[in-house]
């Protein structure tokens, strides 16, 4: 094989130096003596590399396009992976590798998402759907681009389009120092409107279906700007022809191609699998339509757009299935805590009152409430387990530090866990109240926190000096003791996991756990999903505080105007973008400034008199509470940042939060997010930031955050629109306590029926092994439980 030799020529070139002359000419001379051993695709790109070198321009840049080639061509031929004639067929249960396309790679990296088999894969909701039935002719698709971009100015990005055209040219270019594929297509009719498409990585398959003269299928965003040819990144392409003109169901980037998950998914449900989550029994009595159509509706499987009652039914099994899986996993809970032997609290009134008096403000009706419900289930020998809802605002934290102050008062401990460093160190400035009130100290303990201050911390709780212990998961290792534990508060409960809650319960004797959500969830679905946990809710807002004024913008001018007059009124401002980087290999990435990095440096730029501070999830610790304080003493009056402030962050000076690509978030997302301003003596306002055109899913929901002010409003207005069928708004995969395919205000008639069909399987079929079930148990490994009943209760 002669590349390899030349590929060591190329190499030991590059790593002079200085340029030899006479090498180079050597390292040409074997590249033309190379040429007919190309593969007879790429003999055109080799010309051109050649012609390259000989002109003399660029000459490392060609040598090292060489290196890349006779890398490429010097591998050896990829043997295909050959099934065993006599293999079994593929089953729901099996491991997804045995579908046709995935290997051991697409495997693993499917594995992350929690999907291991035939049956979980089924099961992957697809993200939203492509309809190639109708494409548009490149004329008029560039047209259409070119008018959008014209009228906006550039500001408004062209929707995803199928577009049909004839190959020009497909070859393998250096881009940003890439091995990219570039094909040049123009339109049938007209051979002068062409478009130029790009991948930034090497894709085999574009290659396959770009052949000269063929017509072929693109879909995606066409860019078209004013005296350059129209542009696409990352399309999809096919072959046209009557198998390709049909509706494509698009799935979540979880690793492997999507056409290879397409193509999976299709020969699952061609071999006939149909696996059902639901028992047979139940989905009768539901009266749950047949899975085999349903499964064929959603995944598009005969090429038509699914059925909104199909999505709806979709998902329908998927709640099912989770609020199953909750179900189970209390059960476990019940089994490893037992139910008597918890640390009796007296009420105590009078430090209610006390504490009152040092937070300095009145306690609405409903707080007062919650905590007499509180303080009576702490004076019971059994152990509390209760859940406070309070929309955003609403003063949960007093209710915790009344709960933490009776059990103080009673000589016992108290451990607060929140999810964030940010909201931990909160708690602990919200403690003065009580320090003062009833003489309690506080120990903190979270990641950043020096080697000698958690040594003292951990010393303090050990020997009971310190009452109360805030932090967050590093609360949870074994090397720290609170001997006394006697209640245990958990924020923000729907990011913190089951294990990770019972493993602080398991410090202490049976303590009572209190658990505060500003999760919209109806009273009527928490009570199903959680039965013998008592709820109290909080609907009322301290002093009168007028909720957050929400509204849309799509221009970005007037909206940086009113970012620096409230920053001259010595207000802050959130500026809240949806990730910290740009992906360049990501077709919906084409927004560099939409990133927390790019859009502090442009809000410096646009803001000369302000400063700008940054913050995002990656950040360490001690950088992350040096932007707050920054923030919070207003050093700097604009804060941008990605969604980790969604959680606990309390800045009574912010009025104005601006929430870019608002159309990319959940409703529930952007409901707790604008719940960050307008906590002070000030109203808060909201922008939706968004871009154009504004329409179908995005649009409504956008648009019903603007009319909403409440969290159960919220949640019914989030029901109403999944209800529709956007399973794209739906989670894919996520934390143990967040909602993922029940609607945070569902009404499903089979709610109130879940406990009891779940509390007899685990009493005839505690590890969900008979055939019925097998199918559940993958379901409800995947949504990240565990199931085993008599594992977790050992």
């Amino acid at each position: 094989m002669p590349f390899r030799p030349l590929l060591r020529m190329a190499r030991a070139w590059l790593g002079e130096p200085e340029p030899d002359a006479g090498k180079l000419a050597a390292l040409i001379a074997r590249s033309k003596i190379a040429a007919p051993d190309v593969p007879e695709d790429r003999r055109a790109d080799w010309a051109k590399l050649l012609a390259g070198l000989e002109t003399g321009d660029r000459t490392r840049a060609h040598v090292e396009g060489l290196v890349r080639a006779c890398r490429m061509f010097s591998r050896p031929a990829r043997t295909p992976r050959r099934r065993p004639v006599n293999a079994a067929p593929v089953g729901a249960l099996d491991p997804v590798d045995r579908l046709p396309g995935l290997g051991p790679g697409a495997r693993a990296a499917l594995a992350e998402h929690g999907i291991e088999s035939v049956s979980d894969l089924i099961w992957l909701a697809p993200a939203t759907w492509d309809d190639l039935r109708a494409p548009l002719d490149l004329a008029s698709a560039a047209s259409m681009a070119r008018g959008i971009h014209e009228a906006s100015g550039g500001a408004v990005k062209t929707p995803r389009a199928a577009v049909v055209a004839i190959v020009k040219s497909a070859s393998v270019v250096p881009i940003r120092g890439r091995r990219s594929v570039r094909v040049l297509v123009h339109d049938e009719a007209d051979e002068t409107c062409k478009l130029h498409a790009f991948w930034f990585f090497m894709a085999h398959g574009v290659l396959a279906a770009a052949k000269p003269g063929e017509r072929v299928l693109l879909v995606g965003r066409i860019v078209a700007e004013p005296k350059k040819p129209p542009r696409m990144a990352h399309p999809e392409i096919f072959a046209d022809g009557p198998d390709a003109r049909r509706v494509r169901a698009r799935y979540p980037r979880l690793g492997p191609p999507e056409a290879a998950v397409r193509k999976a998914i299709g020969h699952a449900l061609g071999a006939g699998l149909a696996p059902d989550p639901v028992p047979r029994d139940v989905a009768i009595r539901e009266g749950m339509p047949d899975v085999a159509a349903l499964l064929a509706d959603v995944h598009a499987a005969a090429g038509a757009s699914p059925s909104d009652e199909g999505k709806a039914r979709f998902v329908e099994r998927l709640a099912w299935a989770e609020a199953f899986t909750r179900v189970w996993q209390r059960i476990a809970a019940e089994r490893a805590q037992g139910t008597g032997g918890a640390p009796r609290m007296p009420a105590r009134p009078d430090l209610v009152d006390a504490l009152a008096r040092e937070l300095g403000f009145a306690l609405t009706q409903d707080q007062r409430g919650a905590i007499a419900e509180i303080a009576n289930d702490l004076a019971e020998p059994r152990p509390m387990r209760r859940l406070v809802l309070g929309d955003v605002g609403t003063g949960k934290t007093a209710v915790a530090l009344a709960a933490a102050a009776q059990a103080v008062a009673a000589g016992f401990q108290v451990a607060i866990l929140a999810p964030t460093t940010v909201l931990a160190e909160q708690y602990v400035d919200a403690l003065r109240p009580l320090e003062r009130a009833a003489g309690a100290r506080v120990a903190f303990l979270a990641s950043g926190v020096s080697a000698a201050a958690r040594r003292s911390a951990e010393a303090l709780l050990r020997s009971g000096e310190a009452q109360v212990a805030v932090g967050t998961h590093a609360l949870l290792r074994e090397g720290v003791a609170i001997p006394k534990l006697g209640l245990v508060v958990v924020d923000e409960q729907q990011r913190l996991g089951v294990a990770q809650r019972l493993s602080l319960v398991k410090k202490g004797e049976r303590p009572h756990l209190l658990t505060l959500s500003a999760t919209p969830i109806p009273r009527t679905l928490a009570l199903a999903l959680r039965g013998e946990l008592a709820t109290s809710v909080l609907r009322e807002r301290p002093s009168g505080r007028p909720p957050v004024a929400t509204e849309l913008a799509s221009q970005l001018d007037p909206v940086v105007a009113r970012v620096g007059e409230a920053a001259r009124r010595g207000e802050r401002v959130f500026w809240i973008v949806p990730r910290v980087e740009v992906d360049l290999d990501a077709e919906e990435d084409d927004d560099p400034l939409a990133s927390a990095i790019a859009r502090r440096d442009w809000l410096d730029a646009a803001l000369p008199d302000e400063r700008v501070v940054l913050l995002h999830g990656k950040m360490a610790a001690a950088e992350k509470r040096e932007a707050m304080q920054t923030f919070r003493r207003g050093d700097a009056r604009v804060l941008a940042s990605t969604t980790v402030v969604e959680v606990g962050v309390d800045v009574p000076e912010a009025t104005l939060m601006v929430v870019e690509n608002a159309e990319r978030f959940g409703l529930a997302q952007l409901h707790q997010l604008r719940g960050r301003v307008g906590r002070g003596d000030r109203p808060g306002t909201c922008i939706l930031l968004h871009a154009e055109p504004l329409e179908g899913a995005a649009r409504r929901r956008l648009h019903a955050l603007t009319e909403l002010s409440s969290g159960e409003d919220v949640a019914r207005a989030d029901l109403e629109l999944r209800g529709a069928g956007d399973l794209g708004g739906t989670r894919q995969h996520g934390d143990e306590e967040e909602l993922l395919y029940l609607a945070r205000g569902a009404s499903h008639p089979w709610l109130s029926r879940v406990e009891s069909d779940a509390r007899e399987i685990a009493a005839r079929d505690p590890d969900l092994e008979e055939d019925d079930h097998r199918v559940l148990r993958l379901l409800v490994a995947r949504l990240g439980h565990d199931i085993a009943v008599r594992e977790e209760a050992g």
